[in-house]
């Protein structure tokens, strides 16, 4: 437990639990401190007991607390950030405020480098702010100076944005907190990587042994908080999640590299983009409390001028679709979105595009789909997959193309289209791009899609599992599969790069 600590108006109590790891963070005096742990091991724990750290020792000091979007941060980090602040005492409209800054009655002090817009902030009653910073639109911290940072998801962040346009914000006051070990400290938090794009993390273990003094790192199981968590968590997530999910996230066991992977060129630091809120109609819309923020005029990247290609891959317990567009002046064509459901109708899915994309104005759009969409959705039907689909498209106001072919296409055939639609080599090709914010999981999808080790085939085996969600399977490649190679490999044709070989796996 740690000790209760005092402040001018505030008496900040003991919490009334920490676990092994967390009292490691809490009592390492390094400035510098990462933390990779498995799934409920208690990291916004530590991030709120990191908070009330600098809150009681930098008055009118103020630091950044950096994640994957601002949605992110208030949806996710932030409750649990404030269930623990409560249990130490410290209680949001008393000691501070969210999305705003105090009322003038309160006469609160601001930080010595205050915000101009508190929007994205708490505020503390001693002049104290933390300020949300979000990786979709990183260039916002370049003109902040802040005490220290604090980054949730860190595995999932872009290393050179943090290097480029956070960590020179690191900066200012050490005429008034200069005397504080911590203060220009870090503290990264996340899981283990899913991709190679978040093994940077690691580094920060070998500084931690050259230089002991300076940098913390630590690796923790979410079974370190089993007295918190109890068994049945434990026993019900390795029911439901795949193997390689649960070791990474909740074991946070390193995954091992998947050499024969489907989309061996696949890369998030290449083809992934996480840009993608329109922020200007969000503010707007939350201010005027009018609508939903989060149907398609919140999607930067869905151009309303445009029509939308849908790809369904369908089934009797699970259901999903990627949208897609065509950006015809970047020459990109991007997955912009996906849905999915399991153990509920296709309607059931195909309602949540409609919903989501009411207010778009342009509504074409091209429908794709594996072969088995000419199927009778059900026995009591004369009606198939495709049917239905259109149907109820329809029936919203939407004018449909089919587009899907009647029979499926090599795998071998898909994969060498694959290979040159990633490799960007190919003029006639546009750049494969994919939304990382609401459409990770077809990422995880492709990324994880192994060949099978007898034959050249995708291995599908993850659809087979009834332990496991399937959005986590290949369901969802197969619905890239199906639109991307019968949309795009008339234009890749035979021919190859110059001085370029087809490597595939084993050769």
């Amino acid at each position: 437990m740690t000790p209760t600590m005092k402040m001018s108006g505030t008496e900040v109590g003991p919490a009334p639990f920490l676990n092994d790891p967390q009292v490691a963070i809490q009592l390492s005096h390094c400035p510098h401190k990462v933390f990779i742990g498995g799934r409920g091991v208690g990291k916004t724990t530590i991030i709120a007991e990191e908070i009330i750290k600098y809150f009681v020792a930098m008055p009118r000091g103020k630091i950044s607390l950096n994640g994957l979007t601002y949605f992110h941060i208030r949806t996710k980090s932030l409750p649990p950030i404030i269930d623990h602040l409560e249990r130490r005492g410290i209680y949001r409209g008393i000691h501070y405020f969210i999305g705003h800054k105090a009322p003038a009655k309160y006469n609160w002090p601001e930080p010595y480098a205050p915000p101009l817009d508190y929007t994205n902030c708490i505020h503390f009653h001693n002049g104290f702010v933390v300020e949300f910073n979000s990786f979709d639109r990183p260039e916002m911290a370049r003109s902040g100076s802040y005490d220290a940072m604090i980054f949730d998801e860190c595995t999932k962040l872009k290393k050179s944005a943090i290097d480029a346009d956070v960590l020179p914000a690191n900066r200012g006051n050490r005429d008034r907190f200069g005397h504080l070990r911590f203060h220009h400290g870090t503290l990264f938090l996340g899981t283990m990587p899913l991709t190679p794009d978040g093994d940077w993390v690691f580094d920060y273990q070998e500084l931690s042994k050259q230089f002991p003094d300076r940098y913390f790192y630590m690796e923790s199981s979410a079974m370190r908080n089993i007295h918190i968590l109890g068994e049945m968590y434990f026993r019900d997530l390795k029911r439901v999640l795949p193997k390689i999910v649960y070791d990474l996230e909740v074991l946070n066991i390193r995954r091992k590299q998947n050499t024969n992977g489907f989309y061996p060129l696949l890369k998030s630091s290449v083809h992934g983009y996480s840009d993608s809120y329109e922020y200007g109609y969000i503010d707007e819309a939350s201010r005027q409390t009018r609508g939903s923020v989060f149907d398609c005029r919140a999607d930067k990247d869905c151009i309303d001028s445009e029509p939308l290609y849908i790809s369904f891959d369908f089934g009797t317990t699970q259901n999903c679709l990627i949208v897609a567009q065509w950006d015809r002046q970047l020459n990109e064509c991007r997955i912009i979105r996906n849905f999915y459901v399991e153990n509920e109708t296709l309607s059931a899915l195909v309602q949540k595009f409609i919903d989501h994309y009411k207010p778009k104005q342009n509504r074409f759009v091209y429908l794709y789909g594996g072969s088995d969409g000419n199927r009778k959705n059900d026995a009591a039907s004369r009606d198939s997959y495709f049917d239905d689909v259109r149907d109820q498209l329809s029936k919203a106001r939407w004018d449909v193309q089919l587009r899907a072919e009647l029979y499926e296409a090599h795998h071998m055939d898909k994969y060498q289209f694959w290979y040159k639609f990633l490799s960007g080599e190919y003029p006639s090709l546009p750049a494969f791009r994919i939304n990382l914010n609401n459409a990770m999981e077809t990422f995880f999808s492709m990324e994880n899609a192994p060949i099978l080790p007898q034959e050249f085939k995708k291995d599908k085996s993850s659809e087979r599992k009834k332990d496991q969600p399937r959005w986590k399977a290949t369901d969802l490649s197969d619905a890239v599969d199906n639109l991307f190679y019968w949309l795009l490999s008339p234009l890749a044709g035979d021919q190859y790069p110059s001085n370029d070989i087809m490597f595939l796996p084993g050769r």
